[in-house]
């Protein structure tokens, strides 16, 4: 299945691709803060990214953990607190995707739409 998240317009892109950058060998995992998990996402499914009003990639959820403990990242210097976490990790595929707007979080996402 294919899910699609947005991330603020507040970051900038470059810092979001040195996170990418830092993933993309799958050796350490993105977090992303969610409310709830969707029942039917599953390790293995798609994440694509909106920023800035625009679909502009898609990259593996490769787990969903519960945080107890606030956790700090090491691109950004944020630190982060307890909470649910969709992770994502190894490569990100550029793709010229469709505009998006009004939204916030994580749903269900047709690519073909």
């Amino acid at each position: 299945m294919n899910w699609v998240i947005t991330i603020p317009k507040s970051t900038p892109w470059e810092t979001y691709q040195k996170e990418l950058a830092t993933v993309a060998d799958g050796s350490s995992v993105m977090n992303y803060r969610t409310r709830y998990f969707p029942k039917e996402m599953k390790v293995g499914d798609r994440c694509y990214l909106v920023w800035d009003g625009r679909v502009r990639g898609w990259m593996k959820i490769v787990g969903m953990v519960d945080a107890v403990d606030p956790w700090r990242c090491t691109t950004t210097g944020i630190t982060w607190s307890p909470g649910k976490y969709i992770q994502r990790s190894g490569e990100f595929h550029e793709v010229d995707g469709p505009e998006m707007t009004g939204f916030r979080g994580v749903r269900k996402f047709n690519p073909n739409d």
